[in-house]
């Protein structure tokens, strides 16, 4: 049975979803919805700058990918990587479309699992009906966890999210060998232990066997991030860690995560999280106390 066309969205009939979920610091946002015909669906076209993870309970959808769309149903699960444009909605005027939907921003060890079956670059879809019972608990727990701004509460629906990605890269079609090249891994890992050091591409390329548009390539092909968009994620995620729970300076936090510069750390945070560390800080510290002085 063939899937009928889906008429193309035009950019002035669905305004843009907003890019940042709040509240802004947050490492996890989460929640349910259900479009329906009259709903907006999710229209993006700069994508956001977190990973975004939408789980199909009910109904049918669809997500954009090139000219047709991918129908979505129940047990399909839809992982978008970061800037990568989104498109996604009910499919059909009959039939409504319920979905847990997670933003998140990834601990750096998820970064292999985030590697489906691609239907278009940065945009992955997982068929998990077998195990997405669940699944769904394990995601309706994130809601629920998240809902409190605790580092408590976080730290729970972080946990919550890495018990799906574990039973995802369980099912996984794609073979581990062929995910992860053990290259690829080996400067996954140099990035994460070496963040304070001076880190390029042509560094890595050099240090793991490739020419530098070789190792680009295939860096971007098994991670969804360019190398260069990979250390700065590492860089900045382990930022806003010790934003949360140190009172470091901010020169101290940029020379730690390998930005020395504090203006061009400053600048890149607020790229990346949509406001300066210090308003970062201040944020964090309504609901989440400091404990590493």
């Amino acid at each position: 049975m063939s899937l009928p066309r889906h008429p193309l969205i035009a950019a002035e009939q669905v305004p843009p979803l907003p890019v940042t979920p709040a509240p802004e610091n947050a490492p996890i946002v989460a929640g349910t919805q259900v479009q329906t015909r009259e709903s907006q669906r999710g229209f993006r076209p700069s994508g956001t700058k977190d990973w975004l993870l939408i789980g199909t309970t009910e109904g049918q959808g669809y997500v954009r990918a090139g000219a047709d769309p991918v129908p979505l149903a129940r047990g399909d699960i839809l992982l978008f990587a970061p800037d990568t444009a989104q498109e996604y909605g009910y499919l059909g005027d009959n039939i409504a479309w319920a979905n847990i939907w997670v933003h998140f921003r990834p601990r750096p060890h998820w970064i292999p699992w985030l590697v489906w079956p691609q239907k278009a670059r940065g945009l992955m879809v997982l068929p998990a009906q077998d195990t997405f019972a669940a699944l769904e608990a394990e995601l309706m727990r994130t809601v629920e966890a998240q809902s409190r701004p605790t580092r408590l509460h976080y730290d729970k629906a972080l946990n919550a999210l890495e018990r799906v990605l574990i039973a995802c890269d369980e099912v996984n079609p794609l073979q581990q060998s062929a995910r992860i090249d053990p290259r690829i891994r080996k400067a996954l890992d140099i990035v994460g232990e070496r963040l304070a050091a001076p880190l390029n591409v042509d560094g890595l390329a050099r240090e793991v066997g490739l020419s530098r548009s070789r190792f680009s390539v295939l860096f971007t092909e098994q991670t969804n991030l360019s190398p260069q968009s990979y250390i700065e994620f590492m860089r900045l995620t382990r930022a806003a860690q010790l934003l949360r729970m140190t009172s470091w300076s901010v020169g101290q936090i940029a020379g730690e995560v390998g930005i020395p510069n504090p203006y061009y750390f400053s600048t890149r945070f607020r790229a990346r999280y949509g406001m300066p560390p210090s308003a970062f800080r201040a944020k964090a510290e309504t609901a989440i106390p400091r404990t590493v002085q």
